[in-house]
């Protein structure tokens, strides 16, 4: 069995030890749910423009041991460029390289599966075009309030589009647990377009526990020498997946959108000296 998180960030702010620890048992807690005690642990990484974790630790610029609660993870080499392992004794969890891109119209896309430098700020359409060229994998990943209105319509067009039918939409963690689903995710899943879950954690200290909390499973065996040529695989093959774990509960949603709110006042006020 895959357990895959398709939207991880490494912020500045986490300690990475954390992510990994959370990830493990995460991981290991949905495994039981699910009836299957062995399984491989995936993060999809989505580095933003500045973030450069992996390249950063695969150039050995950066640790590769973190001492973790129960033992230390180490980075290992991979026959893939795209894929970093880490291992804490029989523990192991692949870490998929990834990109999130803005684009002219200020949406999101994911960029699954690559390491090549993609542009950032073209129209949406050009994106998805640069994304499918570098062979990787297309997510447009929900956010809160960005599928309303002018982009919602530019969400709306890709779907209608068969140029773009391989491109997926992305659920994540800190969407309400209440609620209905966005429309896009409704009309994506009667089409036989995946929704792919992700728990995507906030740029905010504590939020590292979450990574691995929020996913799909898929009852398949994950290629242990070339990891994200398999998870690209299967995300084109449309295999039936679970997902995994829980979004927000109404506290903690608006907990996180006020502290992100007075983070990103700080940060201007900070800018402004």
């Amino acid at each position: 069995m895959v357990l895959v998180d398709a939207h991880v960030h490494v912020h500045e702010c986490f300690d990475v030890a954390r992510v990994f620890d959370a990830a493990a048992a995460n991981f290991a807690s949905a495994a039981r749910a699910l009836a299957g005690e062995a399984h491989d642990g995936v993060l999809c990484l989505a580095e933003c423009r500045g973030e450069r974790f992996l390249e950063g630790v695969r150039a050995r610029r950066a640790a590769r041991v973190w001492r973790g609660r129960h033992g230390f993870w180490e980075a290992e080499e991979s026959c893939e460029p795209e894929t970093l392992v880490v291992r804490r004794g029989a523990t192991r969890l692949n870490l998929i390289a990834g990109r999130q891109l803005v684009t002219r119209e200020r949406l999101e896309v994911l960029a699954l599966g690559t390491t090549a430098p993609l542009p950032e700020g073209e129209p949406m359409e050009t994106t998805l075009a640069v994304v499918r060229a570098a062979g990787a994998a297309a997510v447009l990943p929900w956010g809160v309030g960005k599928w309303l209105g002018a982009r919602g319509a530019v969400v709306a067009r890709v779907l209608a589009d068969p140029e773009w039918r391989h491109v997926l939409l992305g659920d994540n963690g800190n969407r309400l647990e209440l609620g209905p689903d966005p429309a896009p995710f409704a009309a994506a899943r009667r089409a036989g377009r995946a929704v792919l879950p992700g728990s995507d954690p906030l740029p905010l200290p504590g939020e590292e526990e979450r990574v691995g909390a929020y996913g799909f499973a898929v009852d398949v065996d994950l290629d242990p020498l070339r990891p994200t040529a398999a998870l690209l695989a299967l995300l084109k093959s449309s295999s039936a997946f679970v997902v995994f774990g829980r979004r927000e509960p109404l506290a903690r949603f608006v907990s996180n959108q006020l502290a992100l709110r007075l983070k990103s006042r700080a940060q201007r006020a900070s800018a402004r000296r």
